[in-house]
């Protein structure tokens, strides 16, 4: 079976010169690091290579639901200069994409942690909620980040991120978020999340826009104008804030559910970033994953130092 894909890599010119950024985003809640990180492990699985261990970390702000806790599943390498992954996965299933990601560079001397869903989201979409839901990702990016600084659970050098889908749009608006994170693939994600969200062919996108518009006697325009109004952070509206030159994009021209200019307006947006096009869709984006690994890993060895 023969597999389209065009895949030259383009990359955005950086500026001429350095441009003053005005402030363009607002997280509405300042973040405040916890005096004392409370979590539990469980040790799940342990090999030559290192250990799988799971982590409920008590999440240090509750915006939008009360008792939160993050759930994270570490793939340890046992050498401490490892660098760390921390994958975000895409919106539904079994993490078995995130596993694959995880256990691909578990394999190759990285340890990696996924960060898991908070499932109760998906039953809350009103432009308010998704905004409470955006400032907690971004919140919690930082709490993490502080807890494996602070408790030292284990040992890591550098940190990269990687994110499809869903985890690509958080993947973009955590690195201009939270600049302990040195390098970033972004796969199959976009920019402007007030269009993107009415625009999408996304089957439980549309099932939710239905559900929101039919209770609030709404229309898709409405709704756009709605979520232009409450939604205080966006990849696009964070992107003044990201080195593109830390960023790889990945993208599928046949995309529907993010579709293919939302990904480029954001990959535009990112002076110095990179990027490769399958000739795909959003779900047949799969057959190319052993691709997107092969780059990702060829990317972020150029951008994290090397500890000898």
């Amino acid at each position: 079976m023969f597999l389209l894909c065009s895949c030259h890599l383009r990359q955005v010119p950086l500026p001429q010169a350095e441009i003053q950024v005005k402030v363009v985003y607002k997280i509405d809640y300042k973040y405040k690091k916890a005096a004392q990180y409370n979590y539990q492990e469980e040790l799940i699985d342990r090999s030559s290579r290192g250990q799988i261990i799971e982590y409920k970390l008590e999440a240090n702000d509750q915006l939008l639901l009360d008792e939160r806790q993050i759930h994270l599943k570490a793939y340890i390498n046992s050498d401490p200069k490892s660098h760390l992954l921390l994958i975000q996965p895409i919106s539904k299933g079994k993490y078995r994409i995130s596993e694959f990601v995880a256990n691909y560079f578990f394999a190759r001397g990285w340890s990696c942690m996924i960060v898991k869903r908070e499932e109760a989201y998906k039953k809350l979409f009103t432009p308010e909620a998704l905004n409470l839901q955006m400032n907690e990702l971004l919140l919690d990016s930082r709490h993490i980040i502080d807890f494996l600084e602070n408790e030292k659970p284990f040992e890591y050098s550098d940190i990269a991120m990687f994110g499809i889908s869903k985890g690509g749009i958080k993947t973009s608006m955590i690195i201009g978020y939270e600049k302990r994170i040195k390098a970033a693939v972004i796969v199959l994600a976009g920019g402007d999340l007030p269009n993107l969200l009415t625009e999408s062919k996304e089957k439980g996108i549309i099932k939710a826009r239905k559900k929101y518009m039919a209770e609030n006697e709404s229309d898709l325009d409405s709704l756009r104008g709605e979520l232009r109004e409450k939604l205080t952070v966006d990849p696009l509206l964070m992107a003044p804030y990201i080195d593109g030159s830390r960023t790889l994009h990945i993208l599928a021209y046949f995309d529907r559910s993010v579709p293919y200019y939302y990904g480029e307006q954001l990959f535009e947006a990112m002076p110095g970033a990179k990027s490769y096009t399958m000739l795909a869709g959003h779900y047949s984006a799969i057959l190319f994953l052993p691709f997107i690994l092969n780059r990702s890993e060829a990317f972020y060895e150029k951008k994290l130092v090397r500890v000898e």
